[in-house]
């Protein structure tokens, strides 16, 4: 799945050791690096992108370096769309317009064909997206392109295939109740979003003997449009030869009238049911997460966002500064294993619907010893309520910052990664103006600031704690 990493949410990578002070002059604790200063600039997206006939924005990135191509289509689909008893139908949809056949071709014939160029072609769908991915040699491309479009515009569904990918979703949800972190995430989810919210659904049984071919049509009529969908190439091509081919296959997809969907007020990042649960498991380890539900701004330079991006670092990122890993790793062996994340959605308020759209997620994931849990979850608490108490050491935004800055250029850093950054700013109506100011605005976060934004986007008393373990250890 490496060649989905330019349209995915992003992601984070340790900064380069050239950024670092010499060896000789490596202090003792993570937090008191210094960083050489960021002089990264994004390249330009001039001559990038270009529009077919239908308005279906493409961005193109040439590199000649091989004779390999990657085309990625993206749209703006998936489990925020399903409806109720639908839970599960995005990416059945999804994984079923590759693996059920398209246009002429059925299944198998479609494997061999794919097979025969020599090329590989992959669909996902997640919460807000659906990506259908082609990695392909330059020579066979229009080929490639040819069933790319089949795929996506006339998925055949083939029951045989979907009866094994049925029967195949059944063994796994068997093998869900005994897997520690897949109850961990259920029930978090639920006491997070609320029993109704879609982002706390779970596959099961009845949702699965549902798909049938008939619902699978359905739901690609009405949500597989061009609307919001954005194109991304890159590799060994000419730009303006590319856009003419891809204007033929895919410039006369037509928008379809859709009426527009109520607004509502942006969620509290409180959880719904705050709290702690308990979940007996025995094992010699325990699955804690605690949070509550992630902020949400209504614009991608809404200054306490650049604020929380450095909290969230200096809270757990994943460069030189963790102050969750610093603690529960290295001074005090709580935990084997700390993981935080901290959604940075931007949704339009009009855009904001019951059970639709809404806050992601706050969460600080720990697996650890039962006997340290309770002990582990006290401390994450703590460092919580001290972030929104104290102002943040000058030192340690700086090295948070440049932690940051020196991660940059890794969104940047291959033709598919800058087609794909840019096209995922059209997904999500994100200026690619963002890139130009984001060292300024890093840069102009202060430590009041990001006391500011601890004290609006985290809530310690409105958490809920989930651990699932042996209870009797503890």
């Amino acid at each position: 799945m490496s060649r989905l990493l330019a349209l995915a949410v992003l992601a984070a990578a340790a900064p380069p050791f050239a950024e670092c002070l010499p060896a000789q002059a490596i202090p003792e604790r993570p937090e008191e690096l210094r960083f050489a200063p960021s002089t990264f600039e994004p390249p330009p997206v001039d001559g990038l992108r270009f529009e077919l006939r239908n308005g279906l924005p493409v961005y193109v990135v040439p590199d000649r370096s091989l004779p390999l191509m990657d085309v990625v289509v993206a749209l703006p689909v998936g489990d925020r769309n399903e409806g109720p008893g639908e839970d599960g139908l995005a990416s059945m949809t999804a994984a079923m317009a590759r693996r059920g056949g398209a246009g002429d071709l059925g299944p198998e014939q479609l494997d061999d064909e794919i097979d025969a160029l020599g090329a590989r072609i992959q669909a996902s769908s997640s919460w807000g997206r659906t990506v259908l991915a082609l990695d392909s040699g330059s020579e066979p491309l229009d080929r490639g392109l040819e069933l790319l479009a089949a795929i996506l515009f006339e998925p055949r569904f083939d029951e045989e295939r979907l009866e094994q990918a049925k029967e195949n979703l059944r063994v796994s949800l068997l093998a869900e109740a005994d897997d520690p972190r897949a109850v961990l995430d259920r029930e978090w989810l639920r006491l997070v979003h609320g029993p109704d919210s879609k982002r706390s659904r779970r596959l099961t049984e009845a949702s699965v003997a549902a798909f049938d071919p008939g619902v699978l049509v359905r739901f690609h009529r009405r949500h597989w449009r061009p609307e919001g969908a954005v194109i991304a190439v890159s590799g060994d091509v000419d730009a303006d030869e590319l856009v003419a081919r891809l204007d033929e296959l895919f410039g006369g997809w037509k928008a379809s009238e859709r009426q527009a969907t109520g607004g509502g007020a942006l969620p509290a990042v409180a959880a719904a049911t705050p709290g702690w649960r308990a979940i007996d498991r025995a094992g010699p380890q325990a699955a804690i997460a605690i949070g509550h539900r992630g902020a949400v701004f209504e614009s991608w330079d809404d200054p306490g966002r650049w604020a929380l991006m450095l909290l969230t670092e200096i809270l757990d990122g994943p460069g030189a500064v963790s102050r969750l890993r610093s603690r529960l790793q290295l001074e005090e062996g709580l935990t084997y294993r700390v993981l935080t994340w901290f959604d940075l959605d931007v949704v339009p308020a009009a855009s904001v619907s019951a059970g639709s759209q809404g806050g992601g997620e706050f969460r600080v994931f720990l697996e650890t010893a039962p006997e340290s849990a309770a002990t582990a979850a006290a401390a994450v608490l703590e460092e919580l309520r001290r972030l929104r108490q104290e102002d943040v050491p000058g030192t340690e935004i700086a090295t948070a910052r440049q932690s940051l800055l020196a991660r940059l250029p890794l969104l940047f850093d291959r033709a598919e990664t800058v087609a794909g950054r840019y096209a995922e700013d059209e997904l999500l109506g994100r200026p690619h103006e963002y890139w130009a100011v984001y060292r300024e605005r890093l840069l102009a976060v202060t430590a009041a600031d990001i006391l500011r934004a601890a004290q609006r986007f985290i809530d310690p008393e409105g958490v809920a704690v989930v651990v699932v373990g042996d209870t009797a250890s503890r």
